[in-house]
Order: structure tokens, then sequence, then C-alpha cells
């Protein structure tokens, strides 16, 4: 790059040591003055005394030495200007060169800058993704946990129905078979109960004579829970009038009836089947 010419200061040297010895003399001009006017104002203020006449002898005063001369006033140190030296004028090459170096130093500022912003990026990125994977797979783990939670609640449900329903039939079946139990109870207790009037009324007939088979004659008898007998009413004859008759004699005497050993089996109604040959 090719800089303006400015003008040269070596012009204004002369002009500038003559400005100072100018005033250089008008200073000392100036104290020359100054030091006149003490001394007449001095001298001004004390009058002589009067002279006094007198005559005295003395011996003749010695020739005075002369005064030595008044040693010359040193003059000041004169400071010489300062020396101003040109400027140098900028190489254009160099110019040129420092120009460029500050444009690379500017563009590996900014590349540097923009690598460390892509670094960070980047790591921001990166460590978004690890929070999403992170969150990811807790949720994933939370759902597979859920659902493994789920599984084992329905199958102890399943299985404590399973346990339910087995001990309601167990207990179904421990009831049906109590049941049973007391029905068949209850039948061999009435069965023998039964026996035990037949036996009874049975020995209290009197069989006809020339009586041919094993005629079957039914009653219904009608009692009370003492055993005593109401009535007996033929059902169904034998077909044999006169065994017919012996039966029921023997029903009316036989009364008061057998009473059972379980009272819940007792029938007001009982009805009765009378073969001779039993």
């Amino acid at each position: 790059m090719i800089m303006p010419s400015q003008p040269s200061h070596s012009s204004n040297v002369p002009k500038r040591r003559a400005d100072f010895w100018l005033a250089l003399i008008f200073a000392i001009a100036a104290n020359l003055v100054f030091i006149g006017l003490l001394v007449f104002s001095v001298s001004w203020r004390n009058p002589p005394p009067e002279p006094v006449t007198a005559e005295l002898y003395a011996p003749p005063a010695p020739d005075p030495k002369p005064l030595p001369p008044p040693e010359p006033q040193p003059k000041p140190p004169v400071t010489p200007p300062p020396e101003v030296k040109p400027p140098e004028q900028p190489d254009p090459e160099i110019a040129i060169k420092k120009k460029k170096e500050e444009e690379r130093r500017k563009q590996e500022a900014a590349e540097k800058a923009r690598q460390e912003k892509l670094k960070k990026e980047q790591l921001e990125k990166e460590r978004i993704e690890k929070e999403k994977a992170a969150r990811e797979k807790a949720e994933k783990e939370r759902l597979e946990r859920e659902k493994k939670e789920k599984e084992e609640k329905a199958r102890k449900e399943t299985e404590q129905k399973a346990r339910e329903e087995a001990a309601r039939r167990e207990a179904e079946l421990q009831k049906m078979l109590a049941d049973q139990r007391k029905r068949d109870e209850l039948q061999a207790a009435q069965d023998r109960w039964v026996q035990s009037i037949r036996i009874k009324v049975l020995g209290n007939v009197n069989l006809p004579p020339n009586i041919e088979g094993n005629p079957e004659a039914i009653f219904l008898i009608i009692q009370l829970p003492t055993g005593e007998v109401i009535d007996a009413k033929l059902q169904k004859s034998s077909g044999n009038a006169a065994y017919d008759d012996a039966v029921y004699r023997a029903i009316m005497k036989s009364s008061p009836l057998p009473k059972p050993e379980r009272a819940e089996v007792f029938v007001r109604n009982l009805r009765l089947v009378f073969r001779p040959k039993d």
C-alpha cells in the first residue's frame, strides 16, 4: 500500500532555534530591568545623611585593592529541541502480510469457535440421546415389571380361585357325604323302627287256618308321637279277609307301638306291609 507523502519537519528546525534565542534574550533583559528597579527603589527609600564637618587626622589610607571583576552569570543550559525523526514509510508488502496474518488468525479463531460449538452441540446431542435412551430403558423396565406383576397377580388370583373352587367342591362333597351319611343313618334308624313295629304287630297276629301262599296286606297306621295307634286303614287287601282282620286286630292290640331311636324319623301316617310267612 502506497502512503501519501507528508511534509518534512527539517525546514522548521531553524525557525524553532531562532525563536528559542529570542526568548532567551528577552528573559535576560527582563531580569536586568527587574534588578535595576530593585536597586533604584532601595536607594530612593534611604536618602543620604547630612554631612558633618570635622577635621580629623588620619594616616593615609593604603591604596584600595581593586575589586575582583564580577563573576559572569552562568548561562542557563540550553536544551536542544528533541530530534524529530521523520515517520518511517510502511512497507506495503509488510502491511499486506500483516493483514493476511490478521485475517488468518481471525479465520483460525472463527474455525476454533465453530469447532468448539460443534463439539458442544455434539456433546449436548449425545447427552440428550443418553437421557432419552435411559428414559426409554426405564420405561421399558417399568412396563416389563408391571407386566410381570400383572401376570403374577393373575396367576395368584387364578391359583386362589382354583383353591377356593377346590375348597368349595370339597366342602360340597363333604356336605353331600355328611348329608348322605345322615340320610343313611336316619333311613337305618327308620328301618329299624319300622321293623320293630312289624315284629310287634306280627307277634300279635293270630293266623287263620288254611292260608295258601304268602299273601300281602298293606295298612296305613295313624299314630301319635307316643306310639298310641289312632286308626289302621287297609290300603291293599291280601285277598284273604280272615288274614286282613287278623292283622288289623294285631295292630290295634300292639298300641302303643315302639318309638323310634331318633325323633326326627317319626312318621305319623306309617305305611306297613304284612306277610304271614315273613
